[in-house]
C-alpha cells in the first residue's frame, strides 16, 4: 500500500518501507538518481510481495559529500540524521510498529545506523531495521564501489533507457583511499569507483535485484518477530 495514496481511515499496516537514496553523479553513463531508483524499485516490489506493509514516498536526497565537487544535491550529515529521525518519530501517528529503511546509497549507511540505534533505544515505536542494499556480495565480487558493473547492470535491468553505454570508459581505476581519504573526484575515474572494464549484463542486474528483494524480506521477517512479541 502506498502511503501517499491512502486516506487516514485506511492506515492499517504495521510495517513501513522507507526507500532512501541520493541525487549524485554516477559517472558519465548512469543517471543522478541511480541510488534512489534502485531503492524505490526494491521497495515497490517488496510491498507487492509482503502483507501488512506501507510504502513510504522515497527520500531522494542523502548525504553525498564523498563526491567532492562532482555534481550532487545533498544535505550535511547532521541534518540528514535529524530529518530521518523526525520522519521515524512521526510514524507512531500512523499506527506503525516497525520501519525498514531500504538504503541504496553507501554514503548514508553509517548515518542511518546511528539514527536506528537512537530510535530503537529511546522510543517505544517504531522498531527500525536498516537494509543496506550495497552490502550484497556481488558488489565486492565485481569491485564495484560506485557506478561499476553491478550498478550499471542493475540500471540496465530496471531502466535500460537511462543507461548510456557509449559513455562508459574503456577502462577504470581508483585509489585504495577513495571514500576514506579521497573523494570520487580525486580517487576515481570520471566519478566512477571500480577497476578494469565495466560489464553491462542484464542477467547480473536481474540476479542482484532479486537478491536485494530477498534481503529486505528477510529483515521484515526478523522485524515481525520483534514487534509481535
Amino acid at each position: 500500500m502506498k502511503l501517499a495514496e491512502l486516506t487516514k481511515e485506511s492506515l492499517k499496516a504495521s510495517i513501513g518501507l522507507l526507500p532512501i537514496g541520493s541525487v549524485e553523479q554516477h559517472g558519465p553513463h548512469l543517471p543522478m538518481g541511480t541510488d534512489s531508483i534502485v531503492a524505490e524499485s526494491v521497495a515497490q516490489e517488496v510491498d507487492k510481495l509482503e502483507r501488512d506493509t506501507l510504502l513510504f514516498p522515497t527520500v531522494y536526497y542523502g548525504c553525498s559529500i564523498e563526491h567532492g565537487n562532482l555534481p550532487h544535491v545533498s544535505v550535511n550529515d547532521l541534518n540528514f540524521m535529524s530529518f530521518v529521525y523526525d520522519l521515524l518519530d512521526s510514524t507512531k501517528r500512523l499506527g506503525i510498529k516497525g520501519v525498514i529503511l531500504i538504503n541504496g546509497h553507501g554514503g548514508n549507511s553509517e548515518l542511518l545506523q546511528v539514527v536506528s540505534r537512537k530510535v530503537n533505544f529511546t522510543l517505544m515505536r517504531p522498531k527500525v531495521k536498516v537494509v543496506n542494499l550495497l552490502s550484497l556480495e556481488e558488489f565486492k565480487r565485481f569491485d564495484d564501489l560506485h557506478a561499476g558493473t553491478v550498478e550499471t547492470s542493475l540500471m540496465k535491468f530496471l531502466r535500460p533507457e537511462l543507461v548510456k553505454e557509449d559513455k562508459i570508459p574503456v577502462t577504470t581505476d581508483y585509489s585504495e583511499h577513495t571514500f576514506s581519504l579521497l573523494t570520487s573526484e580525486k580517487g576515481g575515474t570520471d566519478g566512477i569507483v571500480t577497476k578494469g572494464t565495466i560489464e553491462v549484463n542484464v542477467e547480473i542486474g536481474k540476479r542482484v535485484f532479486e537478491e536485494m528483494i530477498s534481503l529486505v524480506r528477510k529483515e521484515i521477517s526478523t522485524l515481525r518477530s520483534i514487534i509481535n512479541e
